[in-house]
């Protein structure tokens, strides 16, 4: 009995361990307006299960009772597909980075893939949230 509880839950988590996203661990971000540094936020990553892998999330809020500035950063390991048009999971480290930047009523949204990411970036209008990712 014990080796299937063994087999169950601690061979799983070892194929978890490999995955590139769980590098990230916090974010430190920065919004600026019309180019000048207004505030500088840090913050761990939380761990979310997504479908059969896992992923990283953070939700920023820079505004004030006047404006709404909310900044979201989601990373997930990027899919690999095989021939067949499977999904699978990625091998080759990539990361998949999902952005949205909200002033007030207007969002603003990116997706990318990259490997080793060290900073993201994402802009509307006057105002642009850049944040590097942290170990």
């Amino acid at each position: 009995m014990k080796r299937f509880f063994l087999l169950l839950f601690v061979f799983p988590s070892f194929g978890w361990a490999a995955l590139p996203v769980l590098n990230y661990k916090n974010v430190e971000c920065q919004l600026r307006v019309d180019g000048k540094l207004v505030k500088t936020q840090s913050q761990p990553l939380m761990t979310l299960i997504i479908e059969d892998s896992l992923g990283r999330f953070t939700q920023i809020q820079f505004g004030d009772e006047q404006k709404k500035i909310q900044y979201q950063l989601l990373l997930e390991n990027a899919p690999a597909t095989s021939e067949s048009g499977l999904s699978l999971a990625s091998t080759d480290g990539a990361v998949l980075v999902l952005q949205n930047l909200m002033i007030d009523t207007l969002e603003s949204s990116s997706e990318f893939s990259a490997k080793d990411v060290t900073w993201v970036r994402i802009a509307q209008g006057t105002h642009s949230v850049s944040c590097s990712l942290k170990p």
